[in-house]
């Protein structure tokens, strides 16, 4: 999942004294409880419930805030609202397997995504830019093969909620910005470009779970 964005998201600061594009005070107050939340699959999906309330707790919470603020609001925490909200019942079917199985996946994918796109130090802004969006795609990937392995009955469920994700992501995106972007920053943005990687790995997902025709083959004949 496009684990995305929520935890890039909660990277900014909440502190508006230090940094002017940081959010104001009044939806930083919202944000604070969720941003403060342990950033990782496993806590969210054994923790779901108290997560959620506290998305609408901060819902509401924003409603005292400007205009903007909100919109803002929506747009940092889309990842707990993409699963709290739009597809909450979906995932309450399948919740105990996904839980199970999002402790292992966060071991897996932290070290693989993070070993695979490396950022130096000294690198140039772009080159580190390049290496997040890198990492945030493997992220996406490797969490949702890790998750349909373990739970295969969730598979379609685990789809459809990446690719909501990424296009509720690309929406709050302007096209302008959407240009400036690097190329594999825009990846991550766009829809057709995830679904089909996303689709690869569903389609691999069900190969290997599919018996070869040599092993159909090789089933003993009984005869009378």
């Amino acid at each position: 999942m496009l684990i995305v964005a929520v935890f890039c998201l909660f990277a900014l600061s909440v502190s508006a004294e230090t940094d002017p594009n940081a959010p104001s005070e009044c939806l930083s107050k919202c944000l604070t409880p969720l941003a403060k939340l342990q950033r990782s699959f496993s806590y969210v999906f054994n923790n779901f419930e108290k997560v959620c309330d506290l998305l609408e707790d901060g819902a509401f919470c924003a409603r005292k805030c400007t205009q903007e603020d909100q919109t803002k609001f929506y747009q940092y925490t889309t990842f707990y609202r993409i699963h709290c909200i739009d597809y909450e019942e979906d995932i309450q079917e399948h919740l105990t397997c996904i839980a199970k199985a999002a402790e292992d996946a966060d071991l897996v994918c932290k070290d693989k995504c993070k070993q695979a796109h490396k950022v130096e130090k000294t690198a140039s802004k772009e080159t580190k830019m390049k290496k997040e969006c890198l990492t945030l795609e493997c992220s996406t990937l490797c969490y949702f093969d890790e998750l349909a392995e373990s739970c295969p009955e969730a598979r379609n469920v685990l789809l459809k909620i990446n690719v909501g994700q990424v296009h509720s992501m690309a929406s709050a995106v302007h096209p302008i910005t959407m240009e400036k972007m690097l190329p594999e920053c825009q990846n991550i943005h766009n829809t057709e470009y995830m679904r089909s990687k996303l689709l690869a790995s569903s389609s691999s997902l069900l190969m290997d779970h599919t018996p070869s025709e040599m092993e159909t083959e090789q089933q003993p004949v009984i005869t009378a």
